[in-house]
């Protein structure tokens, strides 16, 4: 069966022909790009979207937004919604190898992360460096949680922010390069923008894949998403000087730093059954294409 879609308004470097919708149905139908579609897509990077009349208009966000169901049919977003016309899929979702395309250094998202990175068994090896802090922007207590833990020793700081190496990391943060720095440190700072129930982006994602520590502040609610036991969640404490106590007791403590490299990412080591691709394709099927 055809299925003409396009998308409008999407971030830079993004490619028609090679994202997770366009894979995504692709499994089960053959996809065209048309000016004329039966499905647009749309992001925030844009107007574009209003010029097209179409059958369906689908809104995705991967940032702290909700939808606008005066302009779209349907939504894909961060947010937990009664809404049966939302389907919670955060951006994190969309940083992996579900349908295992060949790596694109131009494309974005670039580095797509193998699932068995994820599901697999996570090795036990303690890492030489102690912790980093990958940030071009000061939003959200990114700042305070940087200087809080470099109390108690240095952050390597790689970004545009606050850097203290002499020099940051090459390519965009979709790219190789940051999953390949990080996966040197014990901890890394996992900091989003702001903080809301759900919004949850691949800043957690990455140092689960490579065997570092997230210490994350952003969702209240990353525990849904994935195992508490593998992450320092910042939301659970009340002063961030007893965040930086776990830290240094998981520095002196090898079995408790074992404990938390060694913990499935996913909730009794299962992938949550809404993001398996299976499962946004039987939205799309029985909402959107119905």
């Amino acid at each position: 069966m055809k299925l003409k879609i396009n998308f409008a308004d999407f971030w830079p470097n993004f490619v028609p022909t090679d994202n997770y919708f366009y894979h995504l149905l692709s499994t089960k139908y053959e996809v065209q790009i048309s000016e004329k579609p039966d499905i647009l897509f749309y992001a925030d990077f844009g107007t574009s979207h209003k010029e097209y009349s179409t059958t369906q208009k689908v809104y995705y966000t991967g940032e702290n937004k909700r939808p606008n169901f005066d302009e779209c049919d349907f939504a894909f977003s961060f947010d937990y919604s009664d809404n049966p016309k939302n389907y919670r899929l955060p951006l994190w979702v969309l940083w992996i190898n579900w349908f295992n395309v060949p790596h694109c250094e131009k494309r974005d998202v670039s580095y797509l992360i193998p699932l068995n990175n994820l599901t697999g068994p996570r090795k036990a090896s303690r890492k030489q460096k102690f912790c980093n802090f990958i940030f071009s922007n000061h939003t959200g207590i990114r700042i305070p949680l940087f200087n809080e833990i470099s109390m108690y020793e240095r952050v390597d700081s790689a970004g545009s922010l606050l850097n203290n190496m002499g020099h940051r990391i090459q390519g965009r943060g979709d790219q190789r390069y940051k999953v390949e720095f990080i996966s040197d440190y014990r901890f890394t700072i996992a900091a989003e923008n702001s903080s809301s129930p759900g919004y949850t982006t691949e800043k957690l994602l990455h140092p689960l894949s490579v065997g570092s520590i997230p210490i994350y502040w952003g969702s209240e609610r990353a525990n849904e998403d994935f195992n508490q036991e593998a992450f320092i969640n910042v939301h659970e404490y009340d002063d961030l000087i007893d965040v930086v106590d776990l830290i240094e007791e998981i520095e002196h403590d090898p079995s408790l730093y074992e404990k938390y490299i060694t913990s499935p990412v996913f909730p009794s080591g299962q992938i949550p059954d809404l993001i398996k691709p299976e499962s946004v394709l039987i939205f799309f099927e029985e909402k959107i294409l119905c």
